[in-house]
This record gives C-alpha cells, sequence and structure tokens, in this order.
C-alpha cells in the first residue's frame, strides 16, 4: 500500500486476520455502490493504486467511515504475503485518507504481521473475529 503507510492500517489488519476459525464463518463482505465508487474515484485520482482490489469490510458511523481492501496475495513458505489499503473518512472531512501497509498472514502461526517503515516484520494484534479472516486469507488461491 506507496507501500509503507501504516497510520491507521491497524485496522486493515483487525478486520483482516487473527487465529484460524471455520473459514465458512466469515466471507468478505459485498461491495456496496458506494464503496466502489469511492475506490474508483480514489484510483482516477491517483491515490490508491490501480489493481484488482478485494473489499473485505466497511464500517459506515456518525464520526467515521473506513473500508478495507486487499490486493495481491502471494503464497510464500509462511503464509500469504499481500497488500492492504484502509479507505478512510472522517466526520465533516471532504477528503478520503488512504493508507496502505504490507503485510502477511503467518498460517501456521496464526499471526498476522505488518512491515514497518524500517523494513521489519512486526506482530499485528488484531481484535474480536479477526481468527476467521485469518483462516481465509491464508485459504485463498493466488490467480492464475
Amino acid at each position: 500500500m506507496p507501500m509503507l503507510r501504516v497510520g491507521a492500517a491497524s485496522l486493515v489488519a483487525a478486520l483482516a486476520f487473527g487465529a484460524p476459525a471455520p473459514a465458512e464463518t466469515w466471507q468478505p463482505q459485498t461491495e456496496s455502490p458506494m464503496w466502489a465508487a469511492t475506490r474508483e474515484q480514489l484510483t482516477q485520482s491517483g491515490d490508491l493504486p490501480a489493481r484488482p482490489w478485494l473489499f473485505m469490510e466497511g464500517l459506515h458511523t456518525p464520526a467515521l467511515r473506513a473500508a478495507e481492501y486487499l490486493a495481491d496475495p502471494t503464497r510464500t513458505r509462511l503464509g500469504v504475503a499481500f497488500d492492504g489499503a484502509l479507505l478512510i473518512q472522517k466526520k465533516d472531512a471532504d477528503n478520503w485518507t488512504v493508507r496502505l501497509v504490507r503485510m502477511r498472514a503467518l498460517c501456521n502461526q496464526q499471526r498476522l504481521q505488518r512491515l514497518s517503515a524500517q523494513g521489519a516484520w512486526v506482530d499485528y494484534v488484531g481484535r474480536d473475529g479477526t481468527a476467521a479472516k485469518v483462516q481465509w486469507i491464508c485459504a485463498l488461491r493466488p490467480p492464475g
């Protein structure tokens, strides 16, 4: 995500990963027309890299709108590496903030990590409900 802006990326990880649980218990949300239009607008403006983003989840409260996306999942020796994007718009703001981060799911260790600005993998602390998401990501089949 450019690749290493990690400020609010904890939402990306928190919504995307955790320890294993039955994959059928969680599936990404369907991308609503509002999120699709927002993603397209941010892609056209150059704020979000053009690639096939997979919508994971969206949040809409009076104070915040935020959505998580995943792109380019790649199977590695340890699990699945991918790019994550978080689209954020705070209350009364006209502009969107795009946060990009390189992440990986360590499938056998049931952990999620992000790549720090210093180039080191750092554990990413999730929240309740992330366990099934980690398993779901680890079950992704790379395109091709």
